[in-house]
């Protein structure tokens, strides 16, 4: 027989095999076990972290003649037949290349026949979410009027596309997204069975680089060792991949931080000349950043900016031909980023969101005016008028206000004592730019949950409504805190706030936000 890949070699043949899912493995052992087997699950979550395989090993277990403890024990003929592919019962079919009507049609004939060589027919369905919506009507019939000894595995990276009808009827299960802890342990016992010698280093660096997917971390071994001789070393591995020098990293970081952009080109030059990836790059890039503005009190406005262009840099390079352009003209804009200055005033430096803000005043001082005239004109007078507010599908009321300093009494207030843990919540979202907003930012919770920064550019990111109505869902879903949230951005000069609000304020015009 041939070279079987790593990752088919190694894949988990028992539940306790399967790595960082016990909050999956644990229930269906216990379903087994006591006989209580549903007809359809749905195994959700991102590439390479068991879900093929725990379903699988759940095909094998409930048809197996001598279970052990909720796990088949692999030598009785039936789960023999599985394992080679033998047994016709079990089935596992590719939604993303029998995706149409016909393909399920033929299932739902093929159901109503009795099994010929184990208790239940299995369907697994990798990637179920690449169906066609005639295909998953059709699927849905099934699914309501299923036969005793049919079971359906559904397995998909992205649940948000399949229809709540086909969700409503499945056994739910998240699997979670492999850590390098994990991932590390992973490496080193696949080495040690296959009688590898290795420098932990290298192991770690692997996990790093296959961002929580078992898959994606026995791929880049299986090529690691395949070309390294005595032993597999970091050096060597970093070489293979195509990594980044650590210290080309840190000469670019400098280079930004030190506005130099020569050297900062002349690094990317050398990075290019090499034939390395520049989305690599990107990354490395970008995690230096967030290490960096994570250790330290310092220039934190300044890494938060640079890290949520980095952010979406990686998206450009995604969708561009021309990634040597678009990655020197991202970096030469982070290197001038304080060389922008506003004409009419001391020689601050700005940035393009101030620009935009800017031209936003210039905007509504001219509707004001135009204002006062209609009213002269007209004889109109007016109190006081109210700004609408928008509505929000939050289950929270959400407003923001600039304030200046004497405004906020912080030693009155309730400081929030789980803001590092929040931020941790968010991060575990995905929520970087969010993460970076809050950085700098100040929780309290009393009769509201009041989230104050003094950093325009956060405060910007903070009153998206994607990122307010994150913060108010893990708020719910971690403290059971279900209170309406006011995002301030501090001035700690007791200077007027901007342009804008003495304009409103001189207008007897009431605001929540200054969007």
């Amino acid at each position: 027989m041939g070279y079987i890949a790593l990752y088919r070699k190694y894949r988990p043949n028992t539940f306790s095999s399967i790595i960082g899912q016990d909050n999956v493995t644990k229930i269906l052992k216990n379903q087994i076990k006591n006989g209580k087997i549903s007809h359809a699950y749905l195994f959700s979550g991102t590439r390479g972290t068991g879900k093929t395989s725990a379903a699988k090993v759940f095909a094998r277990a409930i048809n197996c003649l001598n279970p052990q403890d909720g796990e088949p024990c692999n030598e009785c003929e039936v789960c023999k037949g599985i394992l080679n592919g033998n047994i016709t019962d079990v089935i596992e079919m590719d939604a993303a290349s029998n995706n149409s009507v016909e393909n399920i049609r033929q299932i739902r004939q093929e159901v109503v026949y009795a099994t010929v060589d184990v208790k239940y027919r299995v369907y697994i369905i990798d990637e179920v979410h690449m169906l066609t919506t005639s295909a998953f009507n059709a699927l849905l019939k099934t699914l309501e009027e299923p036969p005793e000894n049919v079971v359906f595995i559904l397995a998909t990276t992205e649940q948000h596309k399949i229809p709540v009808t086909i969700l409503s009827r499945c056994l739910k299960f998240d699997f979670n997204r492999l850590t390098e802890e994990d991932l590390y342990n992973r490496i080193k016992y696949v080495l040690e069975c296959e009688h590898i010698k290795y420098e932990d280093e290298a192991c770690r660096y692997i996990a790093k680089l296959a961002d929580g997917a078992a898959r994606d971390a026995l791929s880049i071994l299986d090529r690691c060792i395949s070309e390294t001789e005595d032993i597999l070393k970091y050096q060597d591995v970093q070489n293979i991949v195509g990594a980044i020098d650590k210290n080309v990293i840190d000469k670019v970081v400098e280079s930004i931080l030190n506005y130099d952009s020569l050297t900062a080109i002349s690094c990317i030059d050398e990075i290019v000349k090499k034939g390395k990836d520049l989305r690599q790059f990107t990354f490395e890039l970008t995690t230096e950043f967030l290490n960096r503005l994570v250790a330290t009190d310092e220039n934190k406005d300044r890494y938060i900016n640079v890290i949520d262009r980095l952010s979406s840099l990686d998206n450009d390079l995604k969708s561009t031909t021309r990634k040597e352009i678009v990655l020197k003209a991202c970096i030469v804009q982070l290197c001038n980023f304080k060389q922008e200055i506003k004409s009419g005033t001391s020689g601050e430096p700005v940035s393009n969101i101030d620009k935009i803000y800017q031209k936003k005043i210039e905007n509504l001082e001219k509707e004001v005016k135009e204002l006062k005239e209609y009213i002269s004109k007209n004889n109109v007078t007016s109190k006081e008028s109210t700004a609408l507010k928008e509505d929000t599908p939050s289950k929270v009321n959400i407003t923001a206000k600039p304030v200046l300093e004497d405004d906020i009494k912080e030693e009155n207030l309730t400081e929030f004592p789980n803001t590092e843990e929040l931020k941790k919540a968010v991060i575990d979202k995905g929520k970087i730019r969010l993460y970076s907003a809050l950085a700098g930012a100040k929780i309290y919770v009393d009769d509201v949950v009041r989230i104050i920064t003094t950093n325009s550019f956060a405060y910007k990111l903070l009153t998206l409504d994607e990122n307010a109505e994150v913060m108010a869902q893990i708020l719910y879903e971690k403290y059971k805190i279900n209170k309406n949230i006011v995002l301030e951005l501090k001035n700690e000069n007791g200077e007027s706030i901007s342009k804008i609000e003495k304009i409103l304020k001189d207008n007897n015009i009431e605001y929540t936000s200054l969007d």
